[in-house]
């Protein structure tokens, strides 16, 4: 839209050539849609904008009954009356128009409108016509409708609420008050306005009075304009009612110079804390009563406790504790206590056990007696102490003693005391099966007492023989570590003997040997106090002492004294214990035999017995005597057995050492002219036996040579011939034969080695032969089609360097339970003979004595279709200098050594 020049034009009041000349044009320039109206012939024009605003085209027609037309119904009324009451107010001196209305747009959709304008009068001062603008203020109404919703919303909220609800300024000043619906308030809502805390909580008899609540309210009213922050009080108030009433304030900051006071009462909550507060209080008291009753054992002080502390607790004013004197047929008084000093004391009262007294018969039942008024009952002692002393409630509680009846508990209050509740009952209740727990208690304590010094004394005896029981085992224990320690039948003995007779002061300790064969028992040890081990020759026959050796034989102890007999000279008036030496022994198809080994006998002056625990003792040491001596004879008979067997692998090492050299010296003859008539012009048919000939002949002097060097590595007479091994030669040159072997049968072979590996220094012979015969057996039993496996590595073992060396091959498996039997001498496994090779069965048996000369390990596994023989042999000398060496070889050779 190109840009227009304006001036600025003077108007005078009541000039109308102005408007449609300039102030259309302005409004054009707003893009605003005016209208203009006139009041004398009701006809209506508008701009383009203002049609627009209806949804009409700017060439349509534009009256008043087409604006009228797309006027909400209920809108057009008021529009109607608008327009006709805009020129008389004009003439009084209004000529402002404004109207807003809805209306429907030509595609169905309803706007909100506003209309302004001005009335304009002619010359005479009539109203002429007006002249105003549309504006679109949907999105307003909108606003304004949801602002009122919330505001109604609001408003139910805050009607809904039961507290009283206070809007008050700076000073205090009450702006705005809701009343409470969940408690009453003393005026209308309109007394409350404008008033201060003074005037809203005047002296109305609460607890402090009016100015200290006053002063609260207006103290954290201040305190919640300066920190932003809602504060809270409580304060009682009565407001007339039998039980105190109470309310809680909460002041919230609302704006900056406002707060909102909300007023809430907390009655129910305040006496359900008192009360739980006073339940606890009693609860407190009753627990340290308890305490006290429980913490006294002596019945007098118990007693004095219980009245004393439960006249505290229930608030009584005399408690009177009676015991049950059934033997007497009296109620003693054992315990009293009064809190006024004018109730007299009822201890030592004694109350005859009759009829006449109700309460009796309640207590023997095991019930509670209670009674506001003791007029209302027979009892002329309770209506006594009424007149007289003015008791009133009375409560007496039945004490009993696992179920029986012990006595009673009296409680009595004054007339002018309140009446006892369920809750006082119950809690005297709770006392009473407390105070009849502690009286069984204590009842108990004295008996308790009594056992205890019993239970002390046996304590006492029984440690010591505990005690004793401990001394004996470690006695045992050392005897029996000393007699194992050694297989030397005689200081077995003699060891037996001595620590008996010292542990168990004896005066003499002998031990003698049982000798079936020739029927006698031979004294082997006879230890004297002051003197020590005494070894004389003696000899008695079994028939001179038959009783005691069948009471032996039957594993018993024999204990006399003031005997005479050849077995045990010099003590005839001695007191003696005999205990069999005997083992058990399993016969086939029948019970155990006891054997009786021998015997040992203890002696002591005469007059001093063996108790029961030292003859305990004594027969459990023969026991561990019998092991230790059948110990030592089965020691010795192995060592004979072993020296025999000795000689005899002498022997036949021997034999087989003179037979292999008889053997060899003719095989090798045979081998001799064997070759010469290899040379010589035979038949093919010959040729065949000769082959054959040969073939065993070899097979028979690997035999004798496997033989001797087993016997030589076996005697230990192989010495070590040291020679330092490359392993870029000594390898390659070893598997060569077993690689055309191997291709020969079909098998794949391979090897690998590390190539930093080192020079071994050792017996290269000895080596060869183990590497040689484990890969013999490779090729032995690995089937056509599989593989063989050697590899050599650098393997360390507890620190010394060396050479790990694998064979493995595929196709096979050797049996879990033929593993450990792989290396006797002559054990073979034919069913893995696959191509009928045969052997002696002695290669793994060499292999394994010249590693152990070699200082090396050998091990040999067998799982998932593979044998795996690992070898690992050390290094024989220093590390510096083997390299040196290694360095001098490739100098020798042009190679650069391997680092």
């Amino acid at each position: 839209m190109a840009s227009t020049r304006y001036r600025l034009v003077p108007v005078r009041p009541g000039d109308g050539s102005f408007y449609p000349e300039h102030l259309y044009l302005a409004l054009e320039a707003t893009q605003l849609g005016y209208w203009q109206l006139d009041l004398r012939t009701w006809e209506l024009s508008a701009s383009p904008q203002c049609k627009a605003k209806y949804g009409l085209d700017p060439g349509q027609d534009f009256t008043l009954e087409v604006f009228l037309q797309h006027v909400h119904p209920e809108d057009r009324q008021r529009v109607k009356e608008a327009l006709q009451t805009a020129g008389p107010r004009a003439v009084e001196g209004d000529p402002n128009f404004s109207v807003e209305y809805r209306v429907y747009q030509a595609d169905g959709q309803m706007r909100w409108q506003l209309s302004q304008g001005i009335v304009l009068l002619g010359p005479k001062g009539d109203p002429g016509e007006i002249v105003g603008v549309t504006l679109d203020i949907s999105e307003r109404k909108q606003l304004e409708i949801t602002l009122a919703e919330r505001e109604r919303h609001y408003r139910q909220l805050l009607e809904a609420l039961p507290d009283m609800l206070l809007r008050l300024d700076r000073q205090g000043r009450c702006l705005e008050f809701k009343p409470p619906s969940h408690f009453s308030v003393p005026h209308p809502p309109a007394y409350y306005l404008g008033k201060t805390p003074e005037e809203l909580f005047p002296d109305t008899g609460c607890t402090g009075g009016a100015e200290p609540i006053a002063q609260a309210i207006r103290e954290h009213l201040e305190l919640a304009l300066a920190t932003r922050q809602a504060q809270e009080i409580e304060y009682p108030c009565p407001e007339g009612s039998p039980q105190p009433q109470y309310r809680q304030a909460r002041i919230v900051p609302f704006g900056e110079d406002q707060v909102l006071v909300i007023i809430r009462n907390i009655t129910p909550r305040k006496q359900a804390e008192l009360k739980l507060q006073r339940q606890l209080q009693r609860e407190r008291l009753f627990n340290q009563l308890i305490q006290a009753i429980n913490t006294s054992l002596d019945l007098p002080t118990l007693f004095d406790v219980a009245v004393r502390e439960v006249g505290a607790v229930l608030q009584a004013a005399r408690v009177t504790l009676y015991q049950y004197l059934p033997a007497e047929a009296v109620w003693l008084g054992i315990a009293s206590h009064s809190r006024f000093p004018n109730l007299p004391n009822n201890l030592n009262l004694r109350l005859p056990d009759s009829r006449d007294f109700m309460v009796f018969d309640h207590l023997k039942r095991l019930q509670i007696f209670h009674v506001q008024d003791p007029e209302q009952i027979a009892d002329p002692f309770a209506i006594y102490e009424k007149r007289e002393y003015q008791l009133g409630p009375w409560l007496v509680i039945p004490v009993a003693c696992q179920e029986q009846m012990w006595g009673g508990l009296s409680l009595r209050r004054l007339t002018s005391d309140p009446d006892w509740q369920t809750d006082e009952i119950e809690l005297a209740k709770a006392i009473g099966e407390h105070l009849a727990v502690a009286i069984q208690q204590a009842e108990l304590y004295q008996k308790l007492q009594q056992t205890n010094a019993e239970l002390d004394y046996q304590v006492r005896v029984r440690n010591a023989e505990l005690e004793q029981a401990y001394n004996d085992e470690a006695l045992l224990q050392l005897i029996t570590e000393e007699i194992r320690s050694t297989l030397d039948e005689q200081k077995i003995l003699e060891t037996v003997a001595r620590e008996l007779a010292l542990s168990l002061n004896l005066s003499n300790c002998t031990i003698a040997l049982h000798d079936p064969e020739r029927q006698v028992s031979v004294l082997a040890v006879d230890y004297l106090a002051g003197e020590g081990i005494r070894r004389f020759p003696l000899e008695v026959s079994f028939a001179d002492f038959a009783h005691v050796l069948r009471q032996l034989q039957r594993g018993q102890l024999c204990h006399f004294s003031n005997l005479h007999h050849p077995c045990w000279p010099n003590h005839d008036r001695c007191t003696l214990i005999v205990a069999p030496i005997c083992e058990k022994r399993d016969l086939a198809g029948q019970d155990e035999e006891l054997l009786v080994l021998g015997n040992i006998c203890g002696s002591r002056p005469p007059g001093q017995i063996f108790t029961e625990r030292e003859q305990r003792l004594i027969q459990r040491v023969a026991g561990q005597c019998a092991i230790a001596i059948r110990q030592a004879r089965l020691y010795q008979t192995i060592q004979r057995q072993v020296q025999q067997l000795q000689e005899l692998n002498q022997l036949k090492d021997e034999f087989l050492h003179m037979v292999s050299h008889e053997m060899r010296t003719p095989l090798t003859n045979m081998k001799l002219a064997i070759g010469f008539l290899s040379k010589a012009n035979l038949t093919e048919r010959e040729r065949r036996y000769l082959q054959i000939l040969e073939m065993e002949t070899n097979r028979e002097l690997e035999l004798i040579n496997d033989l001797l060097e087993l016997q030589a590595l076996e005697s230990g007479n192989k010495v070590l011939r040291l020679t330092c091994l490359s392993p870029q030669e000594w390898i390659p040159n070893l598997a060569e034969p077993f690689r055309l072997r191997a291709a020969q049968q079909g098998q794949q072979f391979q090897v690998e080695w590390d190539p930093d590996l080192w020079l071994l220094c050792t017996d290269e012979s000895l080596l060869s032969r183990v590497v040689s015969e484990l890969l013999n057996n490779a090729c032995k039993y690995t089937p056509t089609g599989e593989s063989i496996y050697l590899s050599v590595s650098q393997a360390n073992s507890n620190g010394r360097p060396g050479w790990l060396i694998t064979v493995r091959n595929t196709g096979a498996e050797i049996p879990a339970e033929a593993l450990p039997r792989l290396f006797e001498k002559f054990y073979r496994l034919p069913q893995l003979d696959c191509r009928n090779a045969g052997g002696t069965g002695l290669g793994l048996s060499l292999v394994q004595k010249a590693v152990e000369l070699m200082g090396g390990s050998l091990r040999v596994e067998s799982h998932s279709r593979q044998v795996i023989a690992q070898v690992w042999c050390p290094h024989q000398g220093s590390l510096p200098e083997t390299q040196n060496r290694a360095q001098r070889l490739a100098q020798d050779s042009n190679l650069q050594p391997s680092t």
